[in-house]
């Protein structure tokens, strides 16, 4: 009896976790949309995601996109490019822990596309952009989906909406 109630115990905390955790990713998601027009929005996901000190390889990637795109408000030329390699460390490691995920090769798109050309951190655009649109139907996260349209609408480059 008293292991059974563990267990369901154990369950319960663990699923409140992943909740937790969910809502959390929702939260990063919603507002990284606005992280390049709005530095006051940049500013408070950045506060909240470096606290954030077991984030999951998902979380990990918002961790370094909206690192790098604090590099963006930041007037200090050496602070600026230490958020920036940074952002980029920590977009690059979680890709690489998965790198067919198409919501982490939309992050490292964003700030690619986003990133002055002499910082060098620009040649997977092209195979983002493809790999993206192939694999678009994929993403399970309606919001995901909205994100990555609205993303391409704005910037004037069509993800094509049929792959929904």
């Amino acid at each position: 009896m008293t292991k059974n109630i563990l267990y369901l115990l154990s369950v319960f905390l663990f699923s409140i976790g992943g909740y937790a955790q969910n809502s959390t990713l929702d939260s990063y998601r919603k507002e990284y949309a606005r992280v390049k027009s709005d530095s006051g929005t940049c500013a408070k996901l950045y506060e909240k995601v470096i606290k954030d000190k077991n984030p999951d390889n998902t979380i990990q990637c918002y961790k370094g996109a909206v690192t790098a795109a604090m590099a963006d408000y930041t007037k200090n030329k050496s602070e600026k490019l230490k958020l920036f390699r940074e952002g980029k460390t920590l977009i690059e490691q979680s890709i690489a822990k998965d790198s067919s995920n198409v919501e982490l090769r939309f992050l490292r798109f964003t700030v690619q596309s986003a990133c002055p050309k002499a910082l060098g951190y620009n040649h997977q655009i092209e195979s983002d952009r493809t790999f993206i649109m192939s694999n678009k139907s994929e993403i399970k996260n309606l919001s995901v989906k909205k994100s990555i349209d609205d993303y391409f609408k704005k910037s004037g480059n069509n993800v094509d909406s049929s792959k929904k």
